[in-house]
């Protein structure tokens, strides 16, 4: 039994299989085939060729930003419209340029606009008591001196005394930045303090380079001038390539309750180039979508900064505001025949789909598969005469 396997086993290394051309007169199995092989040769020409741009090799791009915010707020609101808890509002009272709203002045493909603030002027190192929201006591015992807080404002004293801040509450004195900060939102009706930046303008410079390709270009059209960039102002519609955008417009959502807690918005400057045309219709298109969550928990965006007089003076600044961020990305097209010729290849492999599908169904599904079967495998043994015709001949009689 063991030297029989091994010989059926060693016979069958030398082997041979050859394909074998059967032609098959079945019309539903015709159908299918050329159904098949029609959806296939739609797809490669189609998509992989036409839509997908299979004809056409690409470049990625390498791309530089830079943006220049303009226009000028006055905070010259009335009493009335100001917070009661405010203890000072002349220092909001003021006129507010690109120096005071843009901070930091430079960023790397992003820019910062302050659209609310809180301002604690006049700070001094000293002694003060400690903010009521962070630190409440009863008896000194609770002001251990020495220890601080992560979210207070200063080192405890070691005294327990009367909030400057409501009459009817205790608590631990501090040595830090006196008077500590009072996060309260500058206006009444939850109103940013700087809602008519919503009119300014930014100018957004975008140089992309097409290493590949060797081409550069930029998103102001070579056809503008000077003047025609002073009265522009981007529309998707009306004007899409003007580089000069109003803030309100590309904000999603309403300006007004952003401005108060602030975001983080997303300009995308899109390059899909075709440059089998001419290289000067080679435009971004631009989308605008918020980042953050609008959450009810640590809503918006905001940090602190000052401004020192000495090294023991400063006014502390809240800034509440919206943060661009300029993201670049796209490709450019050429037409190579290399690409062109492997979609090529790829597409007409799958033609062998259509083969094995009617392998399948001939052998397997259709009445006559029997028949089908005996005719498409046919062995053939060297020295001997082939009997494989009085099989087909006895399938075709069942």
């Amino acid at each position: 039994m063991t030297s029989s396997k091994f010989n059926t086993f060693f016979l069958g290394l030398f082997e041979y299989y050859t394909p074998k051309i059967v032609l098959i007169k079945n019309i539903k199995v015709g159908i299918l085939n050329r159904f098949v092989q029609l959806a296939i040769i739609s797809y490669i020409i189609g998509y992989a060729i036409i839509y997908n741009k299979g004809y056409q090799d690409f470049s990625t791009i390498e791309s530089s930003v830079t943006s220049k915010v303009k226009g000028i707020a006055y905070t010259n609101y009335s009493e009335s419209e100001f917070n009661d808890l405010i203890p000072n509002i002349d220092v909001y009272r003021r006129i507010w340029d690109t120096a005071d709203y843009i901070v930091p002045p430079s960023e790397n493909n992003a820019f910062f606009v302050i659209t609310n603030i809180v301002i604690t002027a006049n700070q001094t190192q000293g002694q003060c008591p400690e903010d009521p929201e962070v630190s409440k006591c009863s008896s000194d015992r609770n002001c251990i001196p020495g220890t601080s807080i992560i979210t207070g404002n200063g080192v405890y004293t070691g005294k327990c005394v009367t909030s400057d801040q409501n009459s009817t509450l205790k608590v631990c004195e501090i040595y830090g930045w006196c008077p500590v900060e009072r996060d309260i939102n500058p206006l009444k009706d939850n109103r940013a303090l700087l809602s008519s930046t919503k009119n300014f303008t930014v100018l957004i410079k975008n140089f992309v380079d097409f290493p590949k390709f060797k081409i550069r270009r930029r998103n102001i059209p070579d056809y503008y001038d000077d003047k025609y960039l002073k009265h522009c102002n981007y529309h998707p519609v009306d004007d899409p390539l003007c580089p000069i955008f109003v803030l309100k417009d590309i904000v999603p959502g309403n300006y007004d309750e952003i401005a108060v807690k602030g975001a983080a918005m997303a300009i995308i400057i899109d390059w899909q180039c075709d440059f089998d045309y001419s290289e000067s219709k080679c435009y971004p298109k631009y989308q605008f979508r918020r980042l953050d969550e609008n959450s009810p928990i640590s809503p918006g965006l905001n940090f602190r900064y000052a401004h020192y007089y000495g090294n023991s003076e400063r006014t502390l600044y809240k800034a509440y505001g919206i943060k661009f961020i300029v993201m670049t990305q796209g490709r450019g097209g050429k037409f190579s025949i290399v690409p062109l010729l492997l979609n090529i290849g790829s597409g007409l492999g799958l033609l062998a789909v259509a083969t094995i599908l009617c392998d399948i169904v001939v052998l397997y599904i259709v009445k006559k598969k029997y028949l089908y079967k005996s005719v498409k495998y046919q062995s053939v043994a060297e020295g001997t005469e082939n009997n494989n015709l009085q099989s087909i001949k006895k399938a075709g009689a069942e």
